[in-house]
């Protein structure tokens, strides 16, 4: 009997220890397989230039992630352009395949995150991140009806590109950042003329300054906050639009194009810092604006010393299905608030850092200093005032779409030169449309 007893014993012992031997065997094994967390990015810039760099950046982050989380693998599907992004993110989204973390399409966030597509970051922002070290538009383009869907990744101000040789050739001191409307309009005045004495001007004030540039200037908001009214037809908006018509009579309404401006026949054109910072150093600059000397300063304004920058944000997300929404957090934070990843991100691409720590900082001032810009290269400070004066577009749902509507509709009446009679019909459009 205690024979048997003792077979028994010997039976469920070794049944344990099989089963212990399994689960220490199953345990290893799941605690060695690898989480997947996918990242939705498309092939190039943002800001639409040239970029020998596609993905660099991003695999040099990656790696930094996936050492500090050796089970972790981040992975992207890579050779999407930036115009197919948008509906490649589209049908993911459709199919519950959307990425964990992925860069918004341009033009689609207010849509995503009206459409719960975007996860609530609020929680996680008050726990981890001081929000004044961002610049506070780019941040606050993540945000949404009062709720944070997503955080900037890189902007792009616009800025005024300056013919330096021009300028001085007419005995004109250039401009600081502090200027005004008046200062440009009557400068460009100055500058267009007939240089060949045949009856033709030949040489302009600018290029390119369109009636959105007028509207950022004066400071004007064209809708409230929800989206529900609008103020095309007031006389702010109406003094805007009239430096527009001043600007193309001084050309006897010729319309100057790129390619004036290439020749250096023009002596203003408001550009992007990532079309700035493309154009200046050697390739591009070869190739593009060789013929002359130029530089940029902030944009003029209706008013001294108070600046309207438009800027452009690039935002990433986390999806509001992932998985691994723990893990998406710390791969969104890497990339846009991490130090060390938002300064290489200000030397390998075109745009701006949105941590106002890389954008103050020596390595910075060294990238826009160095030879490649030459002395007149744009400064640290003067960036660093355009961030913090950036304007921040509405957020409303239908913005996008509206906004593009009003553009067509005032182009169109400042080419056919009605703008003053068109403008309470356009008023009444637009209007029609927010309903």
């Amino acid at each position: 009997m205690i024979r048997a007893w003792l077979k028994r014993y010997r039976l469920v012992l070794v049944l344990v220890l099989i089963g212990l031997v399994l689960l220490t065997f199953f345990g290893i094994r799941q605690s060695q397989k690898k989480t997947t967390l996918w990242l939705g990015t498309y092939a190039g810039s943002s800001w639409d230039v040239p970029s020998g760099q596609e993905y660099q950046f991003l695999d040099r982050v990656i790696r930094r992630f996936e050492k500090a989380h050796p089970n972790v693998e981040v992975r992207y599907e890579s050779g999407i352009t930036k115009e197919d992004y948008s509906g490649w993110l589209s049908s993911k989204i459709v199919a519950g395949q959307q990425p964990d973390v992925f860069i918004v399409p341009e033009n689609d966030f207010n849509l995503l995150a009206s459409t719960g597509a975007l996860a609530n970051l609020d929680g996680n922002v008050k726990r981890d991140i001081q929000v004044s070290d961002f610049y506070q538009t780019p941040y606050l383009s993540g945000e949404y009806e009062k709720t944070q869907y997503a955080l900037p990744f890189e902007s792009n101000p616009v800025m005024m590109c300056i013919n330096i040789d021009l300028l001085k050739k007419e005995g004109i001191d250039l401009p600081k950042s502090s200027w005004t409307l008046t200062d440009f309009y009557e400068i460009c005045q100055k500058v267009t003329k007939d240089t060949n004495q045949d009856g033709v001007i030949d040489q302009y004030g600018c290029f390119g300054y369109d009636w959105e540039d007028a509207i950022a200037a004066y400071g004007i908001s064209l809708f409230n906050a929800s989206g529900t009214e609008s103020y095309f037809n007031t006389p702010e908006v109406r003094k805007a639009l009239s430096l527009i018509t001043k600007l193309e009579a001084l050309n006897d309404n010729y319309q100057v194009t790129l390619e004036d401006f290439d020749e250096g026949r023009v002596a203003f054109y408001p550009m992007t810092l990532a079309q700035y910072r493309t154009y200046k150093p050697y390739p591009y600059h070869v190739s593009k604006y060789s013929s002359f000397s130029w530089s940029c300063v902030a944009m003029p304004s209706q008013e001294a010393g108070i600046s309207h920058t438009q800027t452009k944000s690039s935002l990433y997300a986390i999806s509001s299905k992932s998985a691994h929404a723990d893990l998406a957090w710390e791969f969104l934070k890497l990339l846009t608030y991490d130090k060390e990843s938002q300064q290489e991100l200000f030397k390998m691409s075109q745009g701006v850092s949105v941590l106002t720590s890389v954008m103050k900082s020596k390595e910075s001032r060294e990238i826009l200093q160095n030879d490649n810009f030459g002395a007149t290269a744009l400064s640290l400070s003067t960036l660093d005032g355009m961030m913090k004066e950036s304007i921040l577009e509405p957020k409303f749902k239908s913005y996008n779409t509206i906004s593009e509507k009003a553009d067509y509709l005032i182009s169109q009446s400042l080419e056919q030169n009605t703008i003053d009679n068109d403008l309470a019909d356009i008023q009444k459009e637009i209007e029609d449309n927010l309903k």
